[in-house]
């Protein structure tokens, strides 16, 4: 099978919040690309579930960090085996695809600059 992917993840581990209607659940971005996230969580969703994100993007030191909402859906889940948690890759749909953009972009840039 060959690659879906149209970007390249990069390493993003992130604390943010997830969940059906609200991000009440804890869990950890691992690795972002330009349209969405590998996330790490004890409560995971299967594919096909629309959830939001939450969490704090520090990328800008002069603004104020306030809490970024995206939504997304659940393209892949998996438990990890002896694990109380799993991982599962999401989306990023409608016009909060932009945010996640914008920090891969900074975070490319980022890399590009070491």
């Amino acid at each position: 099978m060959g690659e879906k992917r149209k970007s390249r993840r990069l390493p993003y581990r992130k604390r943010i919040r997830l969940g059906k209607e609200n991000p009440t659940f804890m869990g950890y971005a691992v690795n972002i690309s330009e349209r969405g996230f590998e996330i790490e969580a004890r409560n995971i969703f299967p594919a096909g579930t629309r959830i939001v994100i939450g969490f704090q993007d520090e990328s800008d030191p002069g603004k104020d960090n306030e809490e970024i909402r995206v939504n997304a859906v659940v393209k892949w889940c998996t438990r990890l085996v002896g694990s109380l948690s799993g991982k599962m890759g999401v989306e990023i749909i409608d016009d909060s695809g932009e945010i996640v953009k914008n920090i891969y972009k900074d975070k490319i840039n980022k890399l590009i600059k070491e």
